[in-house]
């Protein structure tokens, strides 16, 4: 059955290294979908960090409809072992082991500096500290990630210096504005923020049938602080 075409921009965040050092090396069509599904699952956690366990991804009739079609000689608990374990050993995903009522449950985060930190932590107490919930404005970072692209730890903290500096409303416009200029870049979000707050703006709430005059953004006197581009350049 052919595919009829997205229906949503809501993207889901990938760090570019998965493209050119990840990618390339993987070989097993069972790691390539459970690191795929990694990222789609646990791009829409609020909580950080953003982890997920074993009993969670069985449970996922997704995943599990996923791997299927890849064998129908070997079972969904197999095939979801091996891309797990393949991830693990390739060093894209972290695995770690806490006790629990007699049992251990394992839990599964990506490899990033901030979630190597909660894992060191993890393992010298033995215990996984519960997550923490967003305090940051969870609606912006939401937005952010459905339609720029995945908020690093260091871009994390530039949106928590926005949120302090900027209203709620001119975050979220800009990001909107990024979106229907089709310059997905927190670099033309921010100097967009600055040129508002330094020329001022419109004081009517952002509207979608607004047209929008992306050369005033590109061009002229100021076009050199602003550019089409994606994230990936510029973080």
């Amino acid at each position: 059955m052919a595919f009829n075409g997205f229906t949503t921009e809501r993207l889901t965040g990938i760090p570019p290294e998965f493209f050119t050092d990840v990618l390339p090396a993987i070989s097993k069509p069972s790691e390539l979908k459970v690191t795929l599904h990694l990222f789609y699952r646990l791009s829409r956690l609020r909580s950080r960090p953003r982890r997920i366990s074993w009993d969670d991804l069985r449970d996922d009739d997704l995943l599990r409809r996923s791997l299927q079609a890849l064998s129908s000689l070997r079972s969904f608990e197999e095939l979801l072992d091996e891309g797990l374990a393949a991830a693990v050993r390739r060093g894209t995903v972290l695995h770690l082991v806490e006790p629990l009522d007699g049992r251990v449950r394992s839990w599964y985060v990506i490899n990033t500096p901030a979630n190597r930190a909660w894992a060191e932590q993890v393992a010298a107490s033995g215990i996984a500290p519960p997550a923490d919930e967003i305090s940051e404005r969870p609606g912006l970072i939401e937005l952010y990630e459905q339609n720029i692209g995945l908020v690093t730890p260091l871009l994390l903290e530039e949106l928590r210096a926005a949120s302090a500096r900027y209203p709620a409303e001119w975050l979220e416009d800009a990001i909107r504005e990024a979106v229907r200029a089709n310059a997905r870049s927190w670099r033309y979000i921010q100097r967009m923020l600055e040129r508002w707050a330094a020329n001022g703006r419109e004081s009517a709430p952002y509207q979608t049938g607004r047209p929008i005059d992306i050369e005033k953004y590109t061009s002229g006197q100021l076009g050199y602080l602003f550019r089409r581009g994606s994230d990936e350049s510029d973080l």
